[in-house]
């Protein structure tokens, strides 16, 4: 496996090239596979690795509740709060806006914090892809 860094202004890889050939929505994460596949969307790349893996844990077995429970949380981590964070990066962003989505991800992130106070990981008692996607979304 190698690592590209992409610069999403010019749209490129470090290697020379360009990103969008890789990944038409030009933005990051993107996996290309060893047959030349390539995944996008963070959701579908940590359930792949973790299928890779199934002794790791990271994923329950597909067709259970408990990878329902693991796609459901991916999807709140990517949709409520992953593309919340986007209007605060831009400089051009309304002060109001700005506290409008600041506000919203303290909601959204108070389901996890509730979950959390359950259970010692987002899906159960156990480390999952769920909680390795919600690192690097925060990070």
């Amino acid at each position: 496996m190698q690592l590209e860094k992409v610069d999403l202004k010019a749209k490129t890889i470090s290697s020379g090239g360009d990103y969008l050939t890789i990944n038409p929505k030009g933005y990051v994460p993107a996996l290309q596979l060893d047959d030349g596949e390539i995944l996008t969307e963070g959701p579908a790349i940590v359930q792949y690795l973790a299928d890779r893996k199934p002794a790791s844990g990271l994923a329950p077995p597909a067709g259970t509740m408990a990878r329902y429970r693991l796609q459901e949380m991916l999807e709140h981590i990517n949709s409520e709060i992953n593309k919340s964070y986007s209007p605060l990066f831009h400089p051009a962003t309304f002060a109001t806006v700005r506290e409008e989505k600041v506000a919203q991800l303290h909601q959204r992130y108070g389901l996890l914090e509730r979950q959390l106070a359950r259970h010692e990981f987002l899906i159960g008692d156990r480390f999952s892809a769920a909680d390795a996607y919600l690192f690097t979304v925060t990070r």
